[in-house]
């Protein structure tokens, strides 16, 4: 990279601990630095376990001439921030916004934030000077509105894996009598884990009565959608076996991974799913329901459904556990596919779109269909 090139700073409205969108920003902030690119995170909220690590997007009118990164999934104050930004150029990263019609029932607010969003987002694309996405799928999404998307693809960060696994908890799991299944992920009702209870149902009362699913992640302004999950359990009688985690720290999200025997996903919208990355990482197969841009992450590794016979994903789950063959095929797909994921090849990505976007007045034309 040129040595004249502008520091890079990025705009989040919540710099979370362990999802996808913060995965990414943190590891952007690594990748630039490395490059001797300065590089400042400015968000609204930020995690206590990351206290230190971003600036109140406030801050950020008091900087110097750069070029600004907005990591977009939703309606935000930062969206006007971005829009009035004229001391460098402006970079969308686009990570999905999530239909409000899964929200509409459960948070209303999150469902008006979720149609700000997408009202605002053509907008937002006509004054950028570049357009990245966090996968294939998504640039899609950016292409049917005429402008065009480059692919930045999530990674798994060594950054967050670092430390050993949590081993009491490990050894807890592992220690568990039955076919331990997974879900990692918020509980937010376009994953659909009425559907993961449902097969889990299946698995338990007809093949391993001591199964156990775990269920990792929060319900931040989804209690309500938590606690139908919760009655859907107790109604089929399987609430203890069914564990609701909650958010957990990444030696424990490790531990869970690394102990357990299968990660099952029935999500109906995602436009990445970066936990099924993170399974295949710690050798974990998969079964996922083949919806959004799951069959593209999984990239032909992992086993993927097309209908949701809760019945017959029960009995693949027991398949996964008990026939060696068969799941010794899916680790080895899942380990070369993660290969697609480095941090190498994320950062080396990354050096090549920052570089174009010093060559370039601008990537995000409308396409001549659209301008007709």
């Amino acid at each position: 990279m040129s040595k004249a090139i502008s520091p890079l700073h990025q705009l989040v409205h919540t710099l979370s601990y362990g999802d996808a969108i913060s995965t990414e920003v943190l590891a952007l902030q690594r990748a630039l630095r490395e490059r001797g690119v300065p590089s400042e995170i400015f968000s609204i909220n930020c995690h206590p376990k990351l206290k230190g690590q971003a600036r109140h997007f406030s801050e950020i009118e008091g900087c110097e001439a750069a070029d600004l990164i907005l990591h977009y999934s939703l309606g935000s104050p930062l969206n006007d921030v971005y829009r009035g930004w004229t001391k460098g150029r402006r970079v969308l990263v686009y990570h999905n916004i999530t239909p409000s019609l899964w929200y509409r029932s459960i948070n209303s607010r999150v469902a008006d934030d979720i149609e700000v969003g997408i009202s605002e987002l053509p907008h937002l694309c006509s004054v950028s000077d570049t357009i990245w996405a966090d996968s294939h799928f998504n640039a899609q999404e950016i292409q049917v509105l005429g402008y065009e998307a480059r692919v930045l693809d999530l990674l798994v960060d060594p950054g967050r894996w670092q430390a050993s696994r949590n081993e009491p908890l490990y050894q807890s799991v592992v220690n568990t009598p039955g076919t331990q299944v997974l879900h990692v992920g918020r509980i937010a009702p376009n994953k659909r884990l009425e559907d993961v209870i449902k097969s889990f149902y299946f698995l338990r009362k007809y093949r391993d009565p001591e199964a156990r699913l775990r269920l990792v992640g929060i319900d931040t302004d989804t209690e309500l959608y938590s606690f139908s999950l919760r009655e859907l359990a107790a109604y089929l009688g399987i609430g203890e076996s069914v564990e609701f985690v909650g958010g957990l720290a990444d030696d424990e999200v490790r531990a869970m991974y690394e102990a357990s025997d299968v990660y099952l996903c029935m999500s109906e919208h995602e436009g990445f799913c970066l936990p099924l990355i993170e399974a295949m990482h710690f050798r974990l197969p998969i079964v996922a329901f083949a919806a959004g841009a799951v069959p593209a992450t999984l990239g032909g590794a992992g086993i993927l459904v097309s209908e949701k016979r809760h019945a017959e994903v029960g009995e693949l789950l027991w398949r996964m556990t008990t026939d060696a063959s068969l799941r010794d095929s899916v680790i080895a797909r899942g380990i070369e596919r993660v290969e697609a994921f480095t941090y190498e090849r994320f950062s080396n990505r990354m050096a090549t779109l920052v570089r174009d976007l010093h060559q370039a007045e601008s990537t995000t034309r409308r396409s001549e269909a659209c301008a007709i």
